[in-house]
């Protein structure tokens, strides 16, 4: 008899969810590669999903490239801020023109502070005597641990402080005295201290904690002051070290006597801070905007500003055959080429000064390179901040000026670069703001107790006035310098929050999230279809395995009818 033997034989495992048997082999009873065959018709369906997914890819580059612009732009307006002369009121975080520093002639005699929005002004100040603290001390001992065999009480305070009750038994020792006193030295105004004289000689002294301020001692009854050495037999104070005395000070002229060496009540928004006496100098403090203050800003916008334009000059980077640079991701974008429009708009902003002449970037010394770039020439600064100041303000700030002191600027958030405009205002007989038109018509603000605000969709809106005057016309200027307008018009397109650029990385953001929705539905998809395809593939090898098997039978049986 002749055996047969099959050495073809095919891989495979059963699937759970088809009940057919998935090919795992390439090597089948047909000859067919069968994992080749899948795959190519599984990644004939992928190709899909790579494409939203290289979509998705080009979105996280612009998000990247859009919230990087974002951030340098936000950076541009933080040196801005202080620039814009607007008060926190009308949307600054501070303003630097309002901002004053004084200068000393001599500032190891005295310093000074100021607060914003201080008169500017020249003053000749005398330090004719610095304020004392008052001090006593006790007699001498031996020593400062030993018992001091004085019993009994005494009161203790300063001229500012509140009377405290010091009791002592005879074994307390000095220290014990020091430590009583301190213990309740914020309720007396009073401190100890031990200092030591001698080798064997230790003297208690007492010090008011504040200037000006004289040490009273009471004894109860005892003697303990006395016998301390503190007070004399008449209650006096024994052992004065140093009198109590105010500080004395000439400011151009007038005397002034305060009993601290801090004095803000001289002139009004200066705190003086007296450090020396010099009765026979008179020194010169010059009151003034913080010049260093806006300088560090300026420079800091220049440093800002270049760093987005070099921002700007890397998307618009190409090869050297004229395509576009890998790093350019934003490269012919419309959003960034508005962004720079407007940016360059504002930074073109001239002003008319009002002696004619025109205030522009180069009054500040600043000026574009080849690149593009701004470059800071120092000195040209330098002489605008002390020869121009108000100049300078008028250039980079908004500006209101009014007919009446009674009217003054709460709020300005209009766009509008310029406006002028005359109210005519009209009181109620109970004295309050009736009602209030320009050139006749009253619907463009509205009157809310002393604030007039612009109505929206007017010419108006964002603008809120305080007036406190009468019924008249009071004409309103507004001018809307470099760094406002500049301010503004960043903000509009690269705030957190309702900018340009929040709003176009919020949609490609949505976008993503549909797309990438999108491609796992295909990939979900084209794996179902592989497990459909492995399962057919394998009932059409499980078919051609029985063909074989029964034609490898038959031709068994013939062979074996023939030998018979």
């Amino acid at each position: 008899m002749t055996t047969v033997s099959s050495t073809t034989s095919t891989t495979s495992t059963t699937s759970a969810s088809t009940g057919y048997s998935a090919l795992s082999s390439t090597s089948s009873g047909t000859g067919i590669d069968y994992s080749l065959l899948i795959e190519a018709k599984v990644q004939a369906r992928l190709v899909r999903a790579d494409r939203v997914d290289s979509k998705i890819t080009a979105n996280e580059a612009k998000i990247s490239a859009y919230t990087e612009m974002q951030t340098l732009l936000q950076t541009v307006n933080t040196s801005l801020d202080g620039l814009r002369n607007r008060s926190v009121s009308t949307g600054a975080s501070t303003n630097l023109f309002a901002q004053r520093a004084a200068y000393v002639s001599n500032d190891d005699v005295f310093t000074a502070t100021v607060a914003d929005g201080t008169e500017t002004g020249t003053y000749s100040v005398v330090v004719q005597q610095l304020a004392t603290k008052h001090k006593v001390g006790s007699d001498t001992v031996g020593s400062k641990t030993g018992a001091l065999g004085q019993s009994g009480s005494f009161t203790l305070q300063a001229a500012d402080g509140t009377a405290v009750s010091i009791t002592m038994d005879a074994d307390d020792s000095l220290t014990d005295l020091r430590d009583a006193i301190n213990a309740k030295k914020a309720t007396s105004g009073v401190t100890a201290s031990i200092v030591q004289v001698s080798d064997s000689s230790y003297q208690l002294i007492l010090t008011g904690n504040n200037t000006g301020q004289t040490i009273a001692m009471t004894d109860d009854g005892g003697g303990v002051l006395s016998g301390l050495g503190l007070t004399d037999s008449s209650g006096s104070v024994k052992n004065e070290l140093v009198a109590v005395r105010n500080a004395i000070v000439e400011v151009d002229g007038v005397t002034i006597s305060r009993n601290s060496n801090t004095i803000a009540d001289a002139i009004e928004g200066v705190t003086l801070n007296l450090y020396t006496a010099r009765p026979d100098t008179a020194l010169t403090m010059e009151v003034s905007t913080d010049l260093a203050s806006i300088k560090t800003a300026i420079s800091g916008f220049v440093d800002a500003y270049n760093a987005f334009r070099d921002f700007v000059v890397q998307q618009q980077a190409v090869n050297s055959d004229g395509t576009k640079s890998d790093s350019a991701t934003l490269f012919a974008d419309s959003l960034l080429r508005q962004i720079t429009q407007s940016v360059n708009s504002a930074l073109n902003t001239t002003i008319t000064n009002s002696d004619g002449s025109v205030l522009s970037l180069s009054t500040l010394g600043i000026s574009f390179d080849s690149t593009n770039n701004l470059v800071l020439d120092e000195d040209t600064l330098n002489s605008a901040l002390t020869d121009n100041i108000d100049g300078l303000q008028k250039l980079l700030g908004l500006n209101m000026t009014s007919s009446s002191s009674q009217m003054s600027l709460l709020r300005y958030d209009t766009k509008a670069t310029a406006l002028s405009f005359t109210l005519d205002i009209d009181m109620g007989t109970d004295g309050s703001i009736s009602s209030t038109s320009v050139n006749g018509d009253s619907s463009l603000f509205t009157v809310k107790g002393t604030r007039l605000v612009g109505n929206e969709g007017t010419a108006y809106a964002g603008i809120v006035l305080v007036y406190t005057g009468g019924s008249g016309s009071v004409s309103v200027d507004f001018s809307q310098g470099l760094a406002d307008r500049l301010y503004g018009a960043i903000d509009d397109v690269a705030a957190t929050y309702d900018s340009d650029l929040s709003t176009a990385i919020d949609d490609l953001e949505t976008n993503d999230n549909q797309l990438q929705t999108r491609s796992d539905e295909i990939r979900t998809k084209a794996e179902t279809y592989r497990t459909t395809l492995t399962a057919y593939y394998a009932r059409l090898e499980a078919a051609a395995e029985q063909a074989a098997l029964l034609l490898k039978q038959l031709t068994y049986k013939s062979s074996s009818d023939d030998d018979s």
